[in-house]
């Protein structure tokens, strides 16, 4: 069988050896580029949870020496639902496959527990009409 080859079919051929190539090497990017920003989420949320944690003990600690102060328990109420708050929008970022899911069960799989069962908030996630949904589902997704 003889094979009769003009430049346009070599050209094409090459093309199509350049096109996949590109390919290749553009889903390889994408995967570095999806790695980074999961990293990047991850880092958002440990800095998010830790600030809102830290601003949270900090009001307890100033409601402890003052229990009375009703702005200062109106700030550490304000505070704990920051707390609820950032952790379900971590749990939201868990549940869109924005981060790397293992590390983020590993990371975070207590502080949830702890969170949902704590006796002092546990009523805010209870039912249908809690608006922690995200918190909800990934604590029901990993208690099972």
């Amino acid at each position: 069988m003889v094979f009769n080859f003009g430049i346009s079919d070599i050209v094409a051929i090459l093309a199509l050896i350049v096109s996949a190539l590109s390919l290749k090497k553009s889903s390889e990017a994408t995967k570095v580029s999806n790695n980074i920003s999961k990293g990047q989420a991850e880092i958002e949320i440990r800095n998010m949870i830790t600030s809102a944690k830290r601003y949270y003990q900090e009001k307890s600690l100033a409601l402890i020496s003052d229990p009375n102060n009703a702005g200062l328990q109106q700030l550490v109420a304000s505070a704990l639902e920051e707390v609820m708050n950032t952790y379900d929008e971590a749990c939201a970022k868990y549940l869109d496959g924005k981060v790397d899911k293992e590390r983020f069960k590993e990371t975070y799989k207590d502080e949830v527990f702890n969170l949902i069962t704590d006796a002092g908030v546990k009523s805010k996630y209870e039912g249908p009409q809690s608006k922690y949904k995200a918190t909800v589902t990934v604590y029901e997704e990993w208690k099972n």
